[in-house]
């Protein structure tokens, strides 16, 4: 099958891994918008543009599943922003993977970008839930990440600088799908049951496809500079046997642009 992921940058792809992981040879496509990274602080209006011609280009190109791996741009869509159900896709939905793994009347920390709290759609997903939900917006996580600084003193206090305030949570949502990446420091700041959205995803996925033991096709396409974000993208995925493919393209006023 052919499954099509998207984020503003690199952080869809520590969902990616977990998914090609998991269900190996299926053929994939990763559409990076590095040019306009971070969604987090971008007009709405603008994203929405955005993922309209993206869609449209999976549908030409017959994607049979689309899984978000942009939590921005799904608290976006899942405020009916777009009509998601116009499409001839199966389009799964990472905020509601998140909310899947979150139990009733839980002391729940959410970490996202200033855009998806804006938005209020994991308010609202968990108003069902009875839980007690603080929020922080982190919008230097994912600059932080796309520079490729993941360790050491500037990551460190960075971290520091959102959450060294916090206390203890039940389940700490990694609202975005960069922040993984910083696992190892939010840990050290603020105590609680990590919940990345992505393990969500692969049950998800599990009622949809099946598990094809051989080696797994990648076709990215990136919007930005294409040589850093492989560099970034190999250093989390790390030693594998995908079949990868780098494209360029740009979702412009005028459609695809593909080369």
């Amino acid at each position: 099958m052919k499954i099509g992921f998207f984020d503003s940058g690199i952080g869809g792809l520590t969902v990616l891994k977990k998914v090609v992981d998991t269900f190996k040879g299926h053929h994939y496509f990763y559409f990076g918008d590095t040019l306009n990274v971070p969604y987090g602080s971008k007009p709405i209006k603008k994203i929405i543009h955005i993922l309209k011609n993206l869609f449209l280009f999976y549908e030409e190109i017959g994607i049979d599943i689309v899984v978000a791996a942009c939590n921005t741009s799904d608290s976006i869509i899942l405020r009916n922003y777009i009509d998601i159900g116009s499409y001839n896709f199966k389009y799964i939905s990472i905020l509601e993977n998140a909310i899947s793994q979150i139990k009733e009347k839980e002391n729940v920390l959410l970490l996202a970008t200033e855009n998806t709290v804006k938005t209020g759609t994991y308010r609202e997903l968990l108003i069902s839930k009875n839980t007690k939900l603080t929020e922080i917006a982190c919008p230097l996580f994912v600059p932080l990440i796309e520079e490729g600084i993941w360790h050491g003193p500037i990551a460190e206090s960075i971290v520091n600088f959102y959450l060294k305030k916090q206390r203890k949570y039940d389940k700490i949502i990694l609202g975005c799908t960069h922040y993984p990446i910083l696992e190892k420091h939010i840990k050290k700041v603020v105590k609680g049951k990590i919940i990345d959205p992505a393990d969500g995803i692969v049950e998800s996925l599990k009622l949809h496809l099946p598990i094809i033991n051989s080696s797994p096709e990648i076709q990215f396409y990136i919007s930005g500079d294409l040589h850093k974000f492989i560099h970034n993208s190999e250093r989390i995925l790390g030693r594998n046997n995908y079949n990868v493919k780098y494209s360029s393209l740009i979702l412009g006023e005028n459609g695809v642009v593909l080369w």
